[in-house]
């Protein structure tokens, strides 16, 4: 039966799946997961998961897809609180709110984003998947610094998104304390503020042709 509720259940199943995988990658790092804890961490037999899942790798798989599917998410609803009326100011302090969510909120699963990244280096088929991902986060920055008047909107959304994972990779170690907080807008007002005023001597890097 591949209609009504066995599909919708079945979906269901799968996706409660790949969601205790990546609770595991979080907690355990990819060398922690196995097939029989995922199973452990979701509450179903261990024929189910490998019902659904051929192999570990195959979950893995699967969990960096959820991954990048919320993220980008999370990352579209932040442009979407940029308002229409763009300011360096305003795109600078909702960058801001973005990492520290991030690292607050959201830690265990960017905790899991860098987890994937780092496997990405050793497996072809997670580097397929990180460099997709990463080119869909790059257009979303350059759409943004290009509306905001950057002349050379491809190299400047490199620079915010290195300094944005620069951030995100300085703060993961520990909770984030009220210090590091203002030093992540200070950090981020600097680099737009930087950013506008190399606008108006700046020519178009030809990269952006």
């Amino acid at each position: 039966m591949t209609t009504g509720g066995t599909s919708r259940k079945g979906a269901q199943r799968r996706t409660d799946i790949v969601d205790a995988a990546l609770r595991v990658i979080g907690r355990d790092g990819i060398q922690g997961l196995s097939m029989r804890v995922v199973a452990a961490e979701a509450g179903v037999p261990l024929g189910t998961t490998t019902y659904y899942f051929q192999d570990k790798d195959a979950l893995i798989t699967a969990a960096f897809s959820r991954h990048t599917q919320r993220e980008t998410a999370r990352v579209v609803a932040a442009i979407a609180t940029f308002g229409a009326d763009l300011t360096t100011s305003r795109v600078a302090a909702r960058v801001a709110d973005f990492v520290i969510t991030g690292l607050t909120e959201h830690r265990w699963q960017l905790i899991t984003e860098y987890e994937f990244l780092t496997a990405a280096a050793r497996r072809d088929d997670l580097q397929r998947a990180s460099t997709a991902w990463l080119q869909s986060l790059h257009a979303h920055v350059e759409a943004t610094v290009a509306a905001l008047g950057s002349p050379s909107p491809r190299t400047d959304a490199r620079l915010v998104l290195s300094v944005v994972s620069g951030l995100e990779v300085d703060h993961l170690g520990a909770p984030l304390q009220a210090a590091a907080r203002h030093a992540i807008r200070q950090t981020l007002d600097r680099l737009f503020a930087g950013l506008e005023l190399s606008w108006s001597t700046t020519r178009p890097d030809p990269a952006d042709d």
